[in-house]
Parts: C-alpha cells; sequence; structure tokens
C-alpha cells in the first residue's frame, strides 16, 4: 500500500510568489493518505484530521498543482479538488514530478452556521406589509414563485457565468449629484451592472442614482460565477429593499427582469443579465499559450486558468473541445503535420547530425505522394549515453488519441541515479508481432550495436487477467519481486494452495523471464516497466498532439533532461562525490544495518565469512573472492548488500571497491555528457523530399469528441476489494 504524505494549510490565504501559488502561512498538519483513496474517503479524512465538524464546517480543497511553463520553469497553479478524478491528478504530481516528494493542499474552510446566519438576517429585513401585497399579487416575489415562474430547473446549464445589464433609462432622469462613468473597467468574463434609474412608488423605496457602483456596492460584487449565484443575489437584494420584479425571459444564458409595477406607475426600470461570449474562440485565445508552453497540460489546469483569468467554470466536455481547437491553432491541423514531418526530421538530422530516421511508408495512386506507415527516430545523445548506463532496456506503448489512431513505442535506458534516459521512438499503427520486431530491430542495430548481454523488460503479459484474483496477484508480485530461492519456493507453494492452475500457468514461463531469484542479476533490480509508464506519462498530453508536435515534444523534452542533469553530474563531482546519490543514500541505510550483524571467519584471506542476522534466525555466507553473498541482492543490483557490508567493516575494507561502476560519478556524467544543437528560423531548414506524406486513412478515427480510454488493464490493475461487475439494480456480481 503507497502511502502519500500530504501538508495541509488553514486560516491564512493565497498569493502569488516567483514560483506561482503560495499560502501565507505554515502548514498546519501532515497527514498519510492512501494513493487508492476516494474523493469521499480524502474528505472524511481530512475533517478527522483538523478537528472541524462537518455540521457546522464546509471545506473546499485546493491543490499546489506544478505546472511547466516556458523554458520548463515549474509553476503552481491552484486546482480545485472536486471528484475522484481531481484526486487521480493530484497525486499524478509525484509521478510525474519526482523532485516532489509531497502534497500541498489548501483548505478553504466555510462557516455554515455563520452563512445561515446572514441569510436568516436578509430575510428578517422584510416587512410585514408585504404580506398583504402578496396576497394581492402586489408583494415581493417570493424564492419559490421565482423558480416557478422563471421555470430554470429544465434550461439552466450551472456551468454557465452571467453579466448584468440593466436597460431602458427614462428621459426625465435628475442626473444631479451623480455621474455615469463610461471609462469604468469590467471583468473580462463578464459585463457590467448598469442600473436604470427607478421612479419612486409609495410600496417601496428606490435607488436614485443610475450609476452601476450604486447597484454593484447594493450586491456587493458586480460578477457572478453562475446564473444560480446571480438570482439568489438578486432576490436577497429584493427582499432587503423591498422591490418587485417579475421575470421577463429566462434562458440557459439570460435572465431578464423588471418593475412588476411597471405597468400601474409606469417604472421603467429593467434588469437584463446576459452570459458574456465565452465561446469557442475565446477560450482556445486564452489558453493558447499554456497549450504552447506546454502540449502535455491537463484539462483541468486549464480550467484553473480559465476560473482565475475570467471567473467563469466552463465543463470539462467543453473545455476538451476547446482545447483540441486550440491545438490546432497551434500546431496546425493533423493532415498539415503530416506533410510537414519529412521536413521537421530533416532538421533534426541536419542541426543534429546522427540523428536516426527510419520510414515505413506504402505508396499512392499519385506518385509524388506516399502514406505513411511507421518512423522510428533516436537521438546521438541517448545512444552515447545509454553505454555509460546500467544494460537494461525496458520498452512500452501508449496509444494516440488524436485525429487518427495508432501507437507510441518507447525505449526506455536507467541511469545510475535511478533516472530514465529515453533511447528511442516510433510511431506505428498498431502493436503486433511485425511492427515489435520492426521496431526492436532499430533498437538493436543503433542503440544497442554491438554489446552484448542487454536485459530486455518489456510489458507485463495479459494471461495474469486470467486469475482476476488480488490476493493472487500480491503473490504473484511478490514472488516476481523475492532476491532469494528459498523465499521465491515458499511464496509460489502459497499460491499452489489458492489456486493450483495460477502456480501451473507461472512455471510455464522461464523463471528468468520474470523473478529477480533467478535472473542471475540481469535487470540489475529493475523488476517491472515503471520506468517507462513514468515517461509514458509525461508523454500523455502528447498522444492529443498532431504528429509532428508529438515529435518535437520528445526532442525538447530530452532536450530538458539532459540539460537538466548535466549539470548535476559536474557540481557533484566538484565536490568530491564518488557515486551517485542514490546508490549513497542505499549504502547508508545498509551500512547501520550491518553493524547489528554476527560474524564468524572462516576463510579471512579469500573473505569468507558465515553472517548471523539481527533477529538472529537467518544466516548468510558472504565470499568477498567471489562477490556473492547468499541473500542474492549483492548479485542483483550490483552493489553492497549489509552483510557484506559487514564483512567489510570487520576487514577494514572499502566496501565502494565492490559498487559497480555505473553507479559512479564519471559514468553518470558520461551519460549526460553530450548536447543537443537548436533549429534554427524554418528557412534555414533543409527542404524535404518531393513526395508528400499523407496520413494513413485507414486510422481516422470516425467517432467524434474525447478518445474513450484504450489503456490494456493488466493483473497489476485489479484494485483491492473491489467487485468486478455490479448490478446497478439488485447490486449482484455479473458473475452471480
Amino acid at each position: 500500500m503507497e502511502v502519500v504524505t500530504m501538508l495541509c494549510y488553514w486560516g491564512g490565504t493565497t498569493c502569488d510568489g516567483p514560483d506561482g501559488i503560495n499560502y501565507s502561512k505554515a502548514p498546519k498538519k501532515a497527514i498519510n493518505i492512501n494513493r487508492r483513496i476516494q474523493f469521499d474517503e480524502l474528505v472524511d479524512s481530512i475533517y478527522l484530521a483538523t478537528s472541524f465538524d462537518k455540521q457546522h464546517h464546509r471545506i473546499n480543497l485546493i491543490c499546489r498543482y506544478p505546472s511547466v511553463g516556458i523554458g520548463n520553469v515549474v509553476k503552481y497553479i491552484p486546482l480545485p479538488i472536486k471528484d475522484n478524478d481531481d484526486v487521480g491528478i493530484m497525486f499524478d504530481v509525484l509521478r510525474v514530478h519526482q523532485e516532489v516528494s509531497n502534497i500541498d493542499l489548501y483548505l478553504v474552510v466555510e462557516d455554515i452556521d455563520q452563512i445561515r446566519h446572514i441569510e436568516m438576517e436578509s430575510r428578517n429585513h422584510e416587512p410585514v406589509v408585504l404580506e398583504a401585497q402578496r396576497n394581492n399579487d402586489n408583494g415581493i416575489i417570493s424564492d419559490n414563485e421565482i423558480e416557478e415562474e422563471d421555470g430554470i430547473g429544465e434550461e439552466y446549464d450551472e456551468e454557465d457565468g452571467v453579466d448584468i445589464t440593466q436597460e431602458h433609462e427614462p428621459p426625465h432622469v435628475d442626473r444631479g449629484e451623480t455621474s455615469f462613468n463610461n471609462n469604468h473597467q469590467v471583468p473580462s468574463t463578464f459585463t457590467s451592472i448598469e442600473e436604470t434609474n427607478v421612479i419612486s412608488d409609495g410600496n417601496w423605496t428606490v435607488s436614485q442614482s443610475i450609476s452601476k457602483n450604486d447597484f454593484t456596492r447594493e450586491l456587493e460584487k458586480d460578477s457572478f460565477k453562475d446564473k444560480e449565484e446571480l438570482m439568489r443575489a438578486i432576490k436577497l437584494q429584493c427582499i432587503k429593499t423591498h422591490r418587485q420584479f417579475e421575470v421577463i425571459e429566462t434562458r440557459p444564458t439570460l435572465w431578464s427582469i423588471r418593475c412588476k409595477l411597471h405597468l400601474q406607475s409606469g417604472c421603467k426600470w429593467q434588469l437584463r443579465a446576459n452570459h458574456i461570449n465565452l465561446d469557442a474562440s475565446l477560450i482556445a485565445q486564452e489558453t493558447k499559450h499554456l497549450i504552447k508552453e506546454q502540449p502535455s497540460i491537463i484539462v483541468p489546469a486549464l480550467r484553473a486558468e480559465i476560473v482565475d483569468k475570467l471567473g467563469y467554470t466552463p465543463s470539462y466536455k467543453n473545455l476538451w473541445a476547446r482545447k483540441q481547437k486550440a491545438i490546432e491553432q497551434v500546431f496546425g491541423n493533423w493532415e498539415e503535420s503530416y506533410a510537414a514531418l519529412p521536413k521537421n526530421f530533416g532538421a533534426l538530422q541536419k542541426f543534429n547530425p546522427g540523428t536516426i530516421v527510419e520510414w515505413c511508408v506504402s505508396r499512392s495512386t499519385d506518385a509524388k505522394q506516399v502514406e505513411f506507415r511507421r518512423v522510428f527516430w533516436a537521438f546521438v545523445p541517448s545512444i552515447k549515453g545509454f553505454a555509460h548506463c546500467r544494460p537494461v532496456i525496458s520498452i512500452d506503448g501508449t496509444h494516440l488519441y488524436g485525429k487518427y489512431t495508432g501507437k507510441m513505442l518507447i525505449a526506455m535506458g536507467v541511469d545510475g541515479n535511478n533516472q530514465i534516459l529515453p533511447l528511442a521512438f516510433a510511431i506505428i499503427e498498431n502493436e503486433s508481432y511485425d511492427s515489435w520486431n520492426w521496431f526492436l530491430s532499430y533498437i538493436k542495430s543503433h542503440v544497442v550495436k554491438e554489446c552484448e548481454g542487454i536485459c530486455l523488460i518489456s510489458d507485463r503479459h495479459l494471461g495474469i487477467l486470467k486469475f482476476r484474483n488480488s490476493e493472487l496477484k500480491a503473490l504473484a508480485y511478490r514472488a516476481g519481486s523475492q532476491n532469494q530461492v528459498r523465499k521465491f519456493n515458499s511464496i509460489m507453494e502459497e499460491i499452489r494452495k489458492l489456486n493450483p492452475q495460477a502456480r501451473q500457468w507461472l512455471e510455464r514461463h522461464p523463471l528468468d523471464s520474470w523473478t529477480l531469484a533467478h535472473d542471475s542479476g540481469r535487470r540489475y533490480g529493475l523488476l517491472t516497466t515503471n520506468l517507462s509508464e513514468i515517461f509514458n506519462s509525461v508523454l500523455k498530453g502528447a498522444r492529443f498532439l498532431p504528429i509532428t508536435a508529438c515529435v518535437q515534444l520528445t526532442f525538447y523534452r530530452l532536450v530538458h533532461y539532459f540539460e537538466v542533469r548535466r549539470p548535476s553530474g559536474s557540481s557533484a563531482r566538484t565536490n568530491g562525490n564518488a557515486y551517485t546519490p542514490q546508490v549513497v543514500v542505499k549504502q547508508v541505510a545498509l551500512m547501520s544495518k550491518a553493524s547489528a550483524h554476527s560474524l564468524r571467519s572462516f576463510n579471512r584471506e579469500k573473505g569468507i565469512f558465515e553472517l548471523i542476522a539481527q533477529r538472529g534466525k537467518n544466516v548468510q555466507v558472504v565470499n568477498l573472492d567471489k562477490k556473492t553473498c547468499t541473500c542474492s541482492k549483492w548479485e542483483i543490483f550490483k552493489y553492497p548488500c549489509s552483510h557484506v557490508l559487514s564483512v567489510c567493516a570487520k576487514l577494514s575494507l572499502n566496501s565502494w571497491q565492490y559498487v559497480h561502476k555505473c553507479y559512479s560519478i564519471a559514468e553518470y556524467c558520461s551519460t549526460w555528457v553530450s548536447e543537443f544543437s537548436p533549429l534554427p528560423h524554418e528557412v534555414y531548414w533543409p527542404q524535404s523530399s518531393s513526395r508528400q506524406l499523407l496520413p494513413n486513412l485507414k486510422l481516422l478515427r470516425n467517432k467524434k469528441g474525447r478518445p474513450r480510454s484504450t489503456r490494456l488493464r493488466n493483473g497489476m490493475d485489479i484494485k483491492e476489494g473491489k467487485n468486478e461487475y455490479l448490478c446497478g439494480i439488485c447490486r449482484q456480481s455479473a458473475k452471480g
């Protein structure tokens, strides 16, 4: 169970700083939260940890979310947490941004009793005489009457913001002591509130000013997040000021009212509330700069930007569609992107010599045109850097969700500090034996080359889905991650008792392909494709981009990795560090454990010792001459285990001599020493082939709207304690 530390802030205010949103006070509470927690459970946990009472306080959650901007500078923005999707995005921060160790959560605490008191006070100002007026149909319209009259129940879209404009100024207005400010700046989301002068009437008190500021001062605001908030404010204000009105027109984006006594008194007062012209073009314009800076930006982050700038909260579906429009404005449409792809690759090859590009196209009926099938690309700095990494390659694939379907394949290496090194990419029509063989053949010829003993880690086999059981899933993972054969055998016996067919299925696969205990250390302790899935998540937003923009994102993301990690290595070398921080932390932790072991020497010259663990149960044998320990951790991870460290301390030996060279700062620096060259203006790019590249029409996505996720779930995705499928009526399992 993975636990995340969450720092909770309240009692202060949010403020802008150099790195984005900050809080005026220090965190008041730190709580540990399971990453699988649901939104309702999270809220309950926060109420429990903060001691706020649900009956008297309402807590709104805002996450301090890192958004990558210009120059890959991280700027924090407010991300409201309102449902399970928002919770999942919040936890993705720790996976995508490895430098973030905890989550900052700002709590907006509202006193429910105080809110109710204010509302009651507003209602208590209503004179008793108005009851008689209501009975004569001349009084103030009650809340219920307005709801029935304007019929907003069916039409009202709660996500539409509104503005207020009052009309029909009478010609006899007295402007004696007031002035109309025509230059008043209004919010970009809403037009101004402008009250037409209201004629005095014996039944109620009226304002003699036509300045919109008088009416907005009465309402204490001049913009509203939605129609419901507007209507409530107007109704309460009319109750307080003894005004009578009737609804003229109501639509999802319009609410128009006038004086109810206009026939008797000739009053010309009207108020018209319109939603601003927040159409697709405006949303695209307001979000275009963010998408240009960070194509992978998520929709909730865009929504937070719209709320911050315009005070309007668009729906997820609406904003997703507008994001696609902005993508086309920034990166061009998909057909143009395919046509521009060869020229883009030509520029990469010219200005970054050694860049590998391999095409697979099919002929078109026109000799000047070819149809896209596949493309493979890799950059020289990555290829050179891999020679200094662990000899392990992790491969994975991700779906493309743009106008055209397909898959993007990724090959990853891992440096001595446990950081990913993207090695090669490909875009293919679909996953098949032929397409994977095509991709891996180029990995072999362009990346691996003459290197021997490379370990390839691929995605988990779909066959594990045959056994949809959370306990089996946990046991299978434990079996694969055990470093000792005896422990592996013990867990396999547990699997046999639980499900004999599951054990037989596991044993049909070569043990050295999925277990640490039998792989002779070829994995360097890397068990799954988690590392490639990290980079996969970084590219997630790019999957919606046109193909050329997707390729460009891989280039600039690699530039960022090298630019950040190159100086880190140089700084560590200057400080005299010999090994990477990741392995140093591991060794320091193991050294404290090693001091508790008991040793018995069998051959001091060869370094053969018997060790009894701290608890006195486990016995291990170390042989420094053969570089082995029966716990197998030294062989698997390529750095000394606690037993080896204990022997080295006994013999006064430098234990760092037994750490593999891939963990050294020298190798780390060599991994990231290469440089990329920037691309100049497009006019300096070489001309591409005379043949035009066309998209594969067979991959054209037919349905409009956001594509449904097509990620293949595997055994590790089964959630604990969840029913497989439940009937919506009887709540029984589909298997029943």
